[in-house]
């Protein structure tokens, strides 16, 4: 029987889902080995394997497909622990990545440091040559003075190089002259070329995530081709595929060609897991939260879509390929808990991670995590975390948030743990908010869709806050992403820089290059099944607007200039409500982009307890502390993976699964819909 295998390795967990095709499947969570040189995911098989009663060789014989979210690269841009990287760019911009975009990301912010650039100036070096805006050699490459350059290098212990020269996305010849002898005098270096990490007008934006691209690669070479080896000598003869921060897969081989695209890999999953909801969700528009360890990451569902962005920032660094629009603050489980100068509680962004974790978990931490405040409230079991494979301690928790809480707040435990719950409750609501209130979207209109192995336990009171009437959980939601990610398919994007005014647009020009950029698609993904180009996209801009903005054309056989233009004032009004439309004022055509995809991989089919009688089984009751109560007292609690089809429970009641807990308050209601709960207001 054939199995599928999704892992997604976050801050603090490594979860695991493993299916087959006759929905047999099973969930696993261990905790991540960040000092381990694969994360702890080879241990975290073995315990699985162990779990299910086989060992490491048999489990993996069984597996034909493994998709694994990372976030290794994500990690080491954080940490700053990336490669010893250099810059090799046009002479007189060796300080762009200090200079960034000219102004204050935030412009009302005096006080405002931007992060330090990912290299240092010393390892910046200028190359003498120019290439204008048109295409045209200004000035030939300096060979001589590149041999100097180099020279300088090969004296350093650097492992990748990035190539940024000016205006090289119209004119790649000077960069490819670059890496020919960059080889040449370093050939054990890695080499990332801007005109194929983000062939785009943008300087600052191209030097930035060439940059990003070149930090990360040796890390994330020695990672996925350590952790295929491993898996290959366990006895693993299927195919591994690694997610991408656009939503899409790849093979390692293709994954390590452009190595940021696995910045933001494991939360992109995210999204992808609601095609296992089936028709919960009833093409409503949706919120997926994602409430794990470390973070906290939400993004939106529209129309059956995850929305999309052309850039991103990672750890205030600036990110320019598309990527799932997730925006993520530091409000996870292991988010800790302190006190200020002033007096002021504050939770997160910083977080215990997996080791020394939380201080309940026994592991050596010793800081109060919003983990150690939902066991004091009652909220987790100790007993049945993970499903009795990690006790938690209950006086580790409660003596973490004496010291770092109540006593400098000179209030009683019970007090903090509550106060915490309730702060993590707002930043959650207050990240959301900014991802719908704030883009003029209602999200009393939608769905959430709650995931993380915390998320059921804060997601009904941020629903409240929001107003939000209805939440899905799916019985799996603590490993949402693992399961998300087996409903990826294979997805690149390509981009081909293209100047001219809308009101001189060709139309089979632009076919043309369309037709060649699918070409390119097609002889880079020849053994992917089904392959479709999906989308065609123009970047259009007003005459002297500084960014430009994506429009969709994918159903356009055809075009002539004044639909085009059309098509761009309506999206312009669309994201800035606003147009020029009255104005006769001049577009401009600034690119041209495709999306070429594998055929869907269908979601897994899980099956889930449908018959016990259609009564809740209720395994007793505990002392826990609701928000809306404020107080202590006995609440019952039912078994959540023993609910079947039909079950209903109205709050407040806690629902305990193996990896979570769900939290339904007064004046909630939890219906068990086959493989989701649904919660809803009352």
């Amino acid at each position: 029987m054939d199995y599928l295998l999704g892992i997604d390795a976050g801050g603090t967990f490594i979860d695991y889902l493993l299916v087959n095709d006759a929905g047999e499947h099973t969930s696993y969570k261990s905790l991540a080995r960040p000092d381990a040189p694969d994360y702890g995911i080879i241990a975290g098989l073995a315990d699985m394997a162990d779990y299910i009663g086989r060992d490491l060789e048999q489990l993996l014989a069984l597996v034909s497909l493994i998709v694994h979210g990372t976030t290794v690269a994500t990690n080491a841009v954080l940490t700053r622990s990336g490669s010893e990287t250099a810059l090799l760019t046009t002479e007189g911009l060796i300080d762009l990545l200090e200079m960034r975009q000219g102004v204050r990301d935030d412009l009302y912010n005096n006080h405002l440091e931007a992060p330090p650039p990912l290299i240092e100036r010393w390892s910046r070096l200028p190359v003498r040559e120019r290439i204008d805006y048109q295409g045209k050699v200004l000035k030939p490459l300096d060979q001589d003075f590149l041999r100097q350059q180099l020279h300088l290098l090969t004296r350093t212990e650097v492992e990748s190089v990035a190539v940024v020269l000016a205006h090289s996305y119209v004119n790649p010849l000077h960069e490819i002259q670059v890496a020919k002898m960059l080889r040449a005098e370093l050939p054990q270096v890695h080499i990332s070329l801007s005109h194929q990490v983000l062939p785009r007008v943008h300087m600052y934006h191209r030097v930035s995530t060439t940059v990003l691209d070149a930090y990360v690669a040796p890390i994330l070479e020695r990672y996925l081709q350590g952790l295929q080896e491993k898996l290959q000598s366990s006895g693993f003869k299927g195919t591994l595929l690694i997610m991408q921060s656009n939503g899409g897969t790849v093979t390692v081989q293709k994954a390590l060609q452009l190595p940021v695209m696995s910045l933001l890999s494991g939360p992109a999953a995210g999204p992808a897991m609601v095609k296992c909801l089936g028709q919960k969700l009833g093409g409503a528009d949706a919120i997926i939260m994602d409430m794990g360890g470390t973070s906290f990451d939400v993004s939106l569902l529209r129309g059956g879509n995850p929305g999309m962005t052309d850039s991103s920032v990672v750890a205030g660094l600036f990110y320019g390929l598309p990527v799932i629009d997730i925006h993520t603050i530091g409000a996870g489980g292991g988010s800790i808990a302190r006190v200020d100068s002033g007096g002021l509680l504050h939770v997160g962004p910083e977080s215990a991670g997996a080791k020394p974790g939380p201080a309940c978990y026994g592991l050596g931490g010793k800081d109060a995590t919003c983990t150690d405040a939902d066991l004091i409230l009652g909220l987790i079991n100790p007993d049945y975390f993970l499903g009795r494979r990690l006790r938690l301690d209950p006086a580790a928790a409660r003596q973490a948030l004496y010291e770092n809480v109540a006593l400098p707040l000179h209030t009683d435990i019970d007090t903090a743990a509550l106060g915490i719950y309730k702060m993590v409750n707002t930043e959650m609501a207050s990240g959301i908010k900014e991802i719908t209130l704030e883009k003029g979207l209602d999200p009393r209109k939608m769905t959430l869709v709650v995931g993380g192995g915390a998320g059921a336990l804060h997601a009904a009171y941020v629903a409240r806050e929001l107003g939000i009437s209805q939440l899905l959980i799916s019985r799996e939601s603590s490993v949402m992403c693992a399961v998300g990610m087996l409903c990826c398919n294979y997805r690149r994007d390509y981009y081909r820089y293209c100047y001219c005014l809308v009101a001189d647009m060709q139309w089979q020009e632009m076919q043309n290059i369309y037709e060649n950029l699918w070409s390119q698609a097609q002889s880079q993904a020849k053994n992917i099944k089904g392959l479709t180009l999906t989308h065609k996209i123009v970047f259009m801009r007003y005459y002297g607007q500084h960014h430009e903005i994506a429009v969709e054309i994918t159903e356009f056989d055809s075009l002539d200039s004044s639909v085009l233009g059309r098509l761009f004032h309506n999206q312009h009004h669309n994201l800035y409500g606003y147009d020029l439309s009255d104005h006769d004022t001049v577009i401009e055509i600034i690119g041209l982009s495709i999306v070429a995809q594998g055929e869907s991989r269908p979601a897994p089919c899980m099956e889930c307890i449908t018959d016990n009688g259609s009564r809740p089984v209720l395994k007793g009751s505990r002392r826990a502390c609701l928000e809306e109560i404020g107080a202590f007292m006995e609440i019952p609690v039912y078994d959540g993976d023993d609910m079947s089809l039909g079950s209903n429970l109205v709050g407040p009641v806690l629902v305990e699964q193996r990896h979570s807990t769900i939290v339904v308050p007064s004046g909630f209601a939890l219906f068990c819909e086959g493989n989701c709960f649904v919660m809803k207001q009352l």
